[in-house]
């Protein structure tokens, strides 16, 4: 690993963590809630999105990686990673390269800023709705090749 790659990993933990609680400052330390966290139902004109960052090197291979393999009856890597939630596919969003457009459409420009910024130089955003989950009880957080980013209200 790179020094590059170590500071951009530890900007990603510091602006997704703040400063408000060190001890998550540390990458080793899980992040992933003891127990999971219940459906959230809002009013019908609001909705919850769980945004995540990673770098793939074109917008196919991020598609490839959040759908399952046709012919097969394999769930998606995206999936098999974020394997404390159940994730119905047709709910997930790539944006791949243009995210701060992509953001414009239902975010403000400081709320895309602050996005942006916790990206922390990743190329691809992964968008996945609170359908997603279909009122099933989830746990998300860091994986392999995905930064959790937390997640945001939106109006529908």
């Amino acid at each position: 690993m790179n020094l590059t790659t170590l500071l951009n990993r530890l900007m990603r933990y510091i602006a997704r963590r703040g400063l408000r609680d060190a001890a998550k400052l540390i990458p080793s330390e899980n992040t992933m809630l003891d127990q999971p966290q219940a459906p959230v139902h809002l009013d019908p004109e609001h909705l919850q999105l769980h945004l995540f960052s990673a770098n793939f090197p074109s917008q196919a291979e991020a598609d490839a990686f959040c759908t399952a393999p046709r012919g097969t009856d394999q769930p998606s890597r995206l999936t098999q990673e974020l394997d404390g939630a159940f994730i119905d596919e047709a709910e997930v969003e790539v944006v791949h390269g243009d995210i701060q457009s992509r953001l414009l459409e239902f975010l403000s420009g400081d709320e895309v800023d602050d996005v942006l910024l916790r990206l922390a130089g990743d190329d691809t955003l992964i968008i996945i709705t609170e359908n997603a989950f279909h009122d099933l009880p989830y746990t998300l957080d860091d994986t392999a090749h995905l930064t959790y980013l937390g997640h945001i209200v939106v109006p529908v």
